[in-house]
């Protein structure tokens, strides 16, 4: 739920909104919304598939009030600079404010856990909803994401793509207040050419872009067939396409 509210009156004042769920006090999605860049992260299981030679992560955040909920686009390079984008767009909603409560269990009240945002990636039904939740932000430097139920899963955020490494030193240590071992979580490469926010927005409005963000892919006109192991996950199976796709 998000919830408009008056900050002052008269000319001064602003109207800020708050998405109820987060770990991150108050959370404003409006304030949160724009590009973040991941310069590090721990990613086990199964939503760390398909990430392991990922550079130069980043997310593109926009905050939908009708829904109301959080589009998400997040891409990155594999192997290195010169390696092929993939990315993928998912949206983030939080439930609502009355059933908070309702649907809190004793250890989440006792923890102060409070896991009640999740991700989804509504043109792949078929790939499980994931806790999404925002421990911590200053919404201008930094922000903390989890995605998980458990300990397997977490982004250290910036605004800017190389912020140096006592920042990034620095967040890995608030981390181990929530339990996370700083040692697991690995610096995200960020040695790609940084795009100027008008570049980027034109490359999100690419049609080939936009195919690749919602999983629709036209025809490869493949000149030999191709074997897929129905053994393999879902996103090793979409890495496989989405090379094929941009060879």
């Amino acid at each position: 739920m998000t919830l408009p509210f008056d900050k002052g009156s008269g000319e001064g004042s602003q109207k800020f909104m708050v998405m109820r769920g987060m770990t991150a006090d108050n959370f404003d999605p409006v304030r949160y919304s724009g590009r973040w860049f991941e310069v590090a992260s721990l990613k086990r299981g199964f939503a760390g598939q398909g990430q392991e030679d990922c550079h130069c992560t980043q997310g593109v955040y926009t905050f939908n009030m009708e829904a109301p909920s959080i589009q998400v686009d997040t891409f990155c390079v594999h192997g290195g600079p010169d390696g092929y984008i993939t990315g993928i767009r998912g949206k983030v909603q939080c439930i609502p404010e009355e059933e908070l409560e309702e649907k809190e269990t004793d250890l989440e009240k006792r923890e102060m856990i409070r896991e009640k945002c999740y991700l989804r990636f509504p043109t792949l039904p078929f790939i499980p909803k994931e806790p999404y939740d925002v421990i911590a932000t200053d919404y201008n430097t930094y922000s903390l994401v989890s995605g998980a139920k458990d300990r397997s899963f977490i982004q250290i955020y910036s605004r800017t793509p190389n912020p140096g490494p006592e920042f990034i030193g620095k967040y890995k240590s608030y981390l181990a207040k929530f339990g996370y071992d700083p040692n697991k979580i690995k610096d995200t490469p960020q040695d790609c050419e940084v795009m100027s926010d008008s570049r980027l927005a034109a490359m999100m409005s690419m049609s080939g872009m936009q195919q690749a963000l919602t999983n629709q892919f036209p025809e490869l006109e493949l000149t030999a067939p191709v074997q897929f192991n129905p053994f393999t996950s879902v996103f090793d199976t979409l890495k496989k396409l989405v090379q094929l796709y941009f060879k």
